[in-house]
């Protein structure tokens, strides 16, 4: 274990007549992968970020992620101070297929009380996975097309078993039973998006959907029973590692899809649960918007919020009147001596997070431009930033991040990877402002959050409750409860009259 700590820097400058102490993060710890095995260099992940969660029962957290540059594909596990656990495949075995680029999903896939590890490679392999970084099961889909996004995995029929969800380069989506059986396979979109598929009763009829969004324009709407089309509705622009989040954005009591696409027509879309749209917020320059970003209300006006970096510039947006909250350019901040030398956005480093680092009890915007900066979520004010000169910059950010108390010491720490100048550089980084925890955050971690959803309902930190791990349906509280029930009843009645016939 590798520690690069610099001095605490503290910037002062004007800003709208206003002073400003825009400061260092601190590190706690930081793991390097090539420290660990000799004459063996590893560098960063892709289009993931970490999965923390204590998988071996011993009371401390782990920390799960996936590296593919250096000597081989791997997914790590390392203790929540940094320290070297396991690694899967082990060295002594060839690595994985094709790059580990999804996020791992916190599942109980055989309803035993225990939890599993779930992720795909780019060779479309689905891996199930134990504690201890041994093999559960792995499915390779037959059409051998790449699946990117974190697995999605819901009782979607009530028969008290979880069923996968992936959806691949080719434009198919897959169903699976929690041993791994494909079910179904659905029709072919125009173009695939491999990214995550999001489960959701989206028109609360009992009856759980598959929403994905294509790169052939459109927001698709299945069946989860049999996977065939509900509906589509046709956003103008291709879709290209997109989610899809479902929520009650405009606080009306039911439920909507929100998307965003690219060029020429980049824009963020409110969708209704029958497939029209509802509103339409136009990103001003006509940027690319790609990967996830964060929602929550970020100012407690009672309203939905965005938070999301386009190819051009940083926004925060209000999802029920579909207007700028506040805009940034980041190279301005740069140009202002807010931050270091070397800031800048890329489409495919909007990897935002919300959550109140500090402990001030408002929301902060967690950039990584490449390296992170932390802004307050209301105004954009600039708080904190971290860089050294290991970091590489100048360039896309690689890997999304994670934010909360991963040491369980009661204070908010912000776990990311930052890519290294060289492969021996890139690192992960233990960050903190020194704020308290539990502290308020709607999304506090890249696709959310890993949590499964009991543990999800429980915590009363965590503002934005999601219906299972790496999930993009959040159900209204007060539907929660029916919307569950009415879908497990609805499964048993399709389960006993599959029985009968």
């Amino acid at each position: 274990m590798t520690c690069w700590k610099s001095l605490p820097i503290v910037v002062f400058t004007l800003l709208l007549g206003q002073s400003l102490a825009v400061q260092e993060l601190q590190v706690e710890w930081t793991f390097n992968t090539s420290d660990v095995f000799e004459g063996r260099t590893f560098g960063a992940g892709q289009l993931g970020c970490q999965t923390v969660w204590d998988i071996d029962g011993d009371g401390m957290n782990e920390v799960i992620f996936g590296t593919r540059r250096g000597d081989s594909n791997r997914m790590w596990c390392i203790d929540q101070e940094g320290s070297f656990e396991w690694l899967y495949p082990p060295l002594d075995q060839p690595g994985l297929i094709d790059d580990p680029m999804s996020k791992v999903s916190v599942v109980d896939v055989d309803s035993d009380g225990t939890f599993e590890l779930c992720f795909a490679d780019r060779s479309g392999r689905l891996h199930i996975i134990n504690g201890d970084g041994t093999e559960f099961w792995h499915w390779d889909n037959p059409r051998g097309a790449r699946i990117l996004g974190p697995p999605q995995a819901y009782d979607v029929d009530g028969d008290g078993f979880i069923e996968f969800f992936l959806a691949d380069g080719e434009g198919f989506v897959h169903r699976l039973s929690h041993e791994g059986e494909l079910v179904w396979t659905s029709f072919q979109c125009g173009r695939g998006n491999p990214w995550q598929v999001t489960l959701a009763d989206i028109d609360t009829d009992g009856e759980v959907e598959v929403l994905w969004a294509s790169n052939d324009f459109h927001l698709y709407c299945a069946s989860s029973g049999d996977g065939s089309e509900e509906w589509r509705f046709d956003a103008g622009a291709n879709m290209e590692t997109n989610s899809v989040f479902v929520a009650d954005v405009n606080g009306a009591g039911g439920y909507e899809a929100v998307i965003w696409t690219s060029a020429p027509t980049s824009a963020v879309i409110v969708v209704s649960s029958d497939g029209n749209e509802l509103g339409r917020w136009i990103e001003p320059h006509g940027a690319n918007i790609r990967l996830t970003p964060a929602m929550g209300d970020v100012d407690e006006d009672g309203s939905m919020d965005m938070a999301l970096m386009s190819g051009l510039a940083v926004y925060v947006i209000d999802l029920a009147t579909m207007t700028t909250k506040w805009e940034a350019n980041i190279s301005g901040w740069v140009m202002d001596g807010l931050v270091p030398e070397g800031a800048t956005v890329n489409h495919w480093s909007n990897y935002p997070l919300i959550a109140d680092i500090d402990g001030d009890s408002r929301q902060e915007v967690l950039w990584l431009a490449p390296y992170p900066i932390a802004t307050d979520a209301a105004t954009g004010d600039i708080e904190y930033y971290y860089l050294n000169e290991h970091v590489a910059v100048n360039r896309r950010q690689e890997n999304g991040g994670w934010w909360g108390d991963v040491d369980r010491d009661g204070v908010s720490e912000w776990v990311v990877e930052l890519n290294g100048n060289s492969h021996p550089e890139t690192q992960m980084y233990c960050l903190t402002a020194g704020g308290s925890f539990p502290a308020e955050s709607p999304w506090p971690e890249f696709c959310h959050c890993a949590y499964p959803a009991p543990y999800q309902q429980e915590q009363e930190w965590l503002t934005l409750k999601a219906a299972y791990s790496n999930s993009m349906w959040f159900p209204i509280p007060e539907l929660g409860w029916l919307v569950f029930t009415l879908a497990h009843i609805m499964g048993l009645f399709r389960r006993l009259d599959h029985l009968a016939r």
